[in-house]
């Protein structure tokens, strides 16, 4: 082969892209102290396509770290690290008073598919969710939508297994890897359509729980609407309690590019009193599925709005019923370039503490986004 030949090659098998963003945060609960934190955030993604049925990959995140937080919160680099996982891919390569640097593999996987079967081995992102905010049915890597910086959102070590039925349906099976057989998940996943709706039935061991599951996604007239129920039932010596967690959520568009999205979250095992409550809960990015919330009952609401082709604007809201807490997200996003994005978020905590009703805790971040 030639060098030509080998270029041509390379070219139409491997992919690469990436990012670099730098976020500035600057949290606050009263103007007499203002904390400012730095992250700049570089993703790199690799593919080859080996032929038409093999696909190898690798993604790389690097973060630095610098400011308020990296300074006084004892640990902030085990806080930020959150793996999560039993296989370390993660290097803390700086550690230090006033900077840190970690680089971490979240995507590291081998794709073969062909007309009828899908299987993947390796750190991968198992999607089994169908809301926009909470997914009951997502038991392999939930995630938290007050971590708005990470789109790719976590993985999982696992191996999955699809098989493509005729029609619409398909059944899916997945296991993931961890050191002790009550920490892992097994699941399968049936896919069909009916009514025109799409559905998912799963059954599952949820780490030590069975775990059934169900969810659909449709439209009314011209809402969506679309559904997860999980349904988790300890055994063994758990002294756990059968839990119930279901979300549903409806979206519409309007024809003057403004959208609406509700939602609202039931978990039985949730609080149900602020005594109970410890507002630090929510910054975690260490939930599950059976806690996306901390309580009992939540409802969502966002309305999104596209201004021009580069400039669009959006306002989410969450209210925690039980322990009266609520929470706002605006966003204004422009589009610089074709490569280059800014954008304004702020998120905002109010809730009930002592019997008063106050500010838990700001912060407004400002992010720029290079894209290759």
């Amino acid at each position: 082969m030639t060098a030509q030949e080998k270029q041509n090659w390379v070219s139409e098998h491997v992919d690469f892209s990436g990012y670099v963003k730098y976020l500035n945060t600057s949290s606050f609960t009263s103007l007499d102290s203002i904390g400012n934190d730095n992250l700049i955030h570089n993703r790199l993604n690799f593919k080859m396509y080996a032929n038409d049925n093999l696909t190898l990959a690798i993604e790389l995140r690097n973060r630095i770290f610098w400011g308020t937080s990296v300074k006084s919160i004892p640990n902030y680099a085990s806080m930020v690290e959150n793996s999560n996982q039993d296989i370390d891919m993660t290097a803390l390569l700086i550690n230090q008073p006033a900077l840190i640097l970690l680089s971490n593999i979240d995507r590291l996987y081998v794709d073969y598919h062909s007309s009828k079967w899908q299987l993947v081995l390796g750190r991968q992102r198992i999607n089994w969710g169908k809301n926009l905010v909470w997914n009951p049915n997502d038991l392999f890597n939930a995630y938290s939508f007050f971590d708005f910086d990470y789109e790719e959102r976590p993985g999982t070590d696992a191996l999955r297994a699809k098989y493509f039925t005729s029609g619409n349906s398909s059944f899916e099976f997945a296991i993931n890897y961890t050191d002790e057989w009550k920490n892992n998940t097994v699941a399968i996943k049936y896919n069909f359509n009916k009514f025109q709706y799409d559905f998912q039935m799963i059954v599952a061991k949820y780490l030590e729980n069975y775990t059934l599951g169900l969810g659909w996604e449709g439209v009314i007239k011209d809402m969506g609407f679309k559904g997860e129920l999980s349904y988790f039932m300890p055994y063994g010596n758990s002294i756990e309690d059968n839990a119930f967690v279901g979300s549903i959520s409806f979206d519409y568009y309007f024809k003057n590019d403004i959208s609406l999205n509700v939602s609202t979250l039931y978990n039985s095992d949730g609080i149900s009193t602020t005594n109970a409550y410890d507002a630090s809960q929510l910054y975690s990015e260490s939930i599950d599925v059976k806690h996306l919330m901390p309580n009992k009952w939540s409802f969502f609401g966002q309305a999104s709005k596209t201004f021009t082709p580069a400039i669009a604007g959006s306002m989410a809201s969450i209210y925690a019923a039980d322990i009266d807490m609520i929470f706002f997200m605006p966003q204004f996003t422009y589009s610089i370039s074709q490569n280059w994005d800014f954008d304004v978020t702020g998120q905002l905590f109010y809730g009930k503490q002592k019997d008063n009703f106050s500010n838990l805790g700001n912060s407004i971040y400002l992010r720029f986004k290079y894209s290759f």
